[in-house]
């Protein structure tokens, strides 16, 4: 046995329907012999044709009757798209692993903190205790002022010191530089007790923008900066705009997304993340934390997402559920894309058994996630002669002012 879907019904009884006023215009004309009117058959003949070929335009909604059930398939327009059709076993693969972000993530946690390596931009202040007048104050606060007391290390790396001249001093350590400098002062100085520290770290930068209070260009030091920190010297996330689970990381060229829930299941803080130089943090908008509901939920709307993170049932549920008189419970979808990747995923959820809402509940939502629930057989139907009653108004008006 043939089945046939609601649309080829929709189309079959389009065609019935004009054929059948097509056929009443000619008998019409047959048994009027006189007094026939060119421009009233041409009319009901036009209304009639427009009828015919309206039959695939006038099915009202998105389209969900091309998808595969499940599989790849491409569009006419050019896009790939994969259906996956949610099942107790598909929807594990559907969610963040927790394996998955130990291993993407697990070496950005794994950096130690390391000794402080000077950099060209570092001012040093180095004090002879016996040669004060060669040597710069050792109190200096000011960034200007340790600029002009200070010795700063130059884009080679070297600084200009009294009695030895150019002395390389980036790359290494304070401690280093102060072996160094009192070895090759003790050529020339009876008591070359010297004493180096950093007046003003200007050498590694790192930088803090978005939905922050303060945003900025930062300087690392002898202290560990963790992300947590960072953005506490950015005067922390803003309450209003900022997303405090969405933050990203560009690092050498390539861009992190840090949710911190799902880092924080996975057994990561941010406080043992630390920044690195030239490290970028970027706090993203709320406003850009959504998920788009569509077609015969109780309400079409966007959604920010939690902090803590939403499930399909809880979208659903704060959409006011599905529409009693109109939604398919059977054809419930979620479309998802990646910027990523050129393909775009549809997973498709039956929840005709209200068994299966526990699958609802296990699906996690992520960021501009689109939930489409498709209208019924019998809505669509509806739809369609609510359409098609006007012609036959129409037509019916014509025949009355034909006679």
């Amino acid at each position: 046995m043939i089945k046939l879907s609601i649309e080829s019904y929709i189309r079959f009884y389009t065609d019935c329907l004009a054929y059948y006023y097509f056929c009443l215009m000619a008998s019409k004309d047959y048994f009027y012999k006189t007094g026939f009117r060119v421009s009233y058959y041409r009319n009901s003949f036009l209304l009639a044709l427009s009828l015919s070929m309206g039959g695939c335009a006038i099915t009202s909604g998105l389209q969900t009757n091309d998808l595969p059930s499940e599989g790849v398939y491409q569009t006419d327009l050019g896009t790939t798209v994969n259906v996956i059709k949610l099942d107790q076993e598909s929807i594990m693969a559907a969610q963040p692993a927790v394996h998955n972000i130990q291993q993407e993530y697990a070496h950005l946690f794994s950096t130690s903190h390391r000794s402080y390596q000077l950099s060209p931009g570092d001012i040093l202040s180095i004090y002879l205790w016996a040669y004060p007048e060669l040597t710069s104050a050792s109190n200096i606060t000011s960034d200007q002022s340790a600029q002009a007391n200070g010795f700063q290390i130059d884009s080679d790396g070297y600084i200009h010191f009294p009695i030895i001249g150019r002395y390389q001093a980036s790359g290494k350590s304070v401690a280093q530089v102060n072996r160094e400098l009192r070895s090759q002062l003790s050529r020339y100085l009876k008591t070359p007790d010297v004493i180096v520290r950093v007046l003003s770290y200007q050498g590694k930068r790192y930088s803090v923008q978005g939905n922050v209070v303060k945003g900025g260009q930062f300087y690392l030091n002898d202290q560990p900066v963790s992300v947590y920190t960072a953005l506490g010297m950015a005067g922390g996330i803003n309450p209003q705009q900022g997303d405090n689970t969405s933050i990203t990381l560009v690092r050498q060229g390539r861009s992190y997304s840090l949710n911190t829930i799902e880092l924080e299941k996975a057994g990561f803080s941010l406080h043992n993340l630390l920044i690195q130089p030239n490290d970028t943090l970027y706090v993203n908008n709320r406003e850009n934390q959504k998920i788009y509901v569509m077609g015969e939920s109780g309400k079409n709307q966007s959604l920010p997402i939690r902090d803590q993170g939403m499930s399909l049932s809880d979208v659903i549920g704060e959409s006011l559920g599905l529409n009693p008189l109109s939604a398919s419970r059977s054809k419930i979808y979620v479309v998802r894309s990646n910027v990523n990747s050129p393909m775009t995923e549809i997973y498709h959820m039956d929840l005709s058994n209200i068994g299966d809402f526990g699958l609802a509940n296990q699906f996690k939502m992520r960021s501009n996630d689109i939930v489409y629930v498709d209208a019924s057989g019998l809505t669509r139907w509806q739809r369609v002669v609510n359409q098609v009653i006007p012609f036959s108004n129409a037509l019916y008006n014509l025949d009355r002012l034909g006679n």
